[in-house]
């Protein structure tokens, strides 16, 4: 646990970052990985997360995720949470988190939702 997470810039234009993370979202590091994430908003509000290199989420990266979202909101941006593993993605519709968060398979499919506006404020 404790692993540093990693946050990639892949893409920015217009409004919009495309941006991947790595590494453990956990007690340790949650906080960190959501100051990463939260620098890329002040240009570009709206935010592609892609979690495919997530190896580790508990109660507090999960947390984080939430506060992305909120802050992502009153920036009158919109969130996508893209290619999630597998345990993740499980985590996510337990809590009932699909409903508060668009959730794509691929990043790719996420960046066609957000062209064709189909990622929600």
């Amino acid at each position: 646990m404790g692993e540093d997470p990693k946050v990639t810039v892949v893409e920015q234009r217009g409004r919009l970052t495309v941006a991947a993370i790595s590494g453990e979202l956990d007690f340790t590091s949650a906080a960190e990985a959501y100051v990463r994430v939260t620098s890329l908003l002040r240009d570009h509000p709206d935010l592609i997360l892609d979690l495919s290199g997530v190896t580790f989420c508990d109660s507090t990266g999960f947390n984080a995720l939430l506060r992305l979202r909120r802050r992502v909101m009153e920036s009158d941006g919109r969130l996508a949470l893209a290619a999630p593993p597998a345990q993740i993605g499980r985590l996510l519709t337990l809590v009932g988190a699909d409903i508060a968060f668009a959730l794509y398979s691929t990043t790719a499919e996420a960046v066609a939702g957000y062209e064709g506006t189909g990622i929600r404020r």
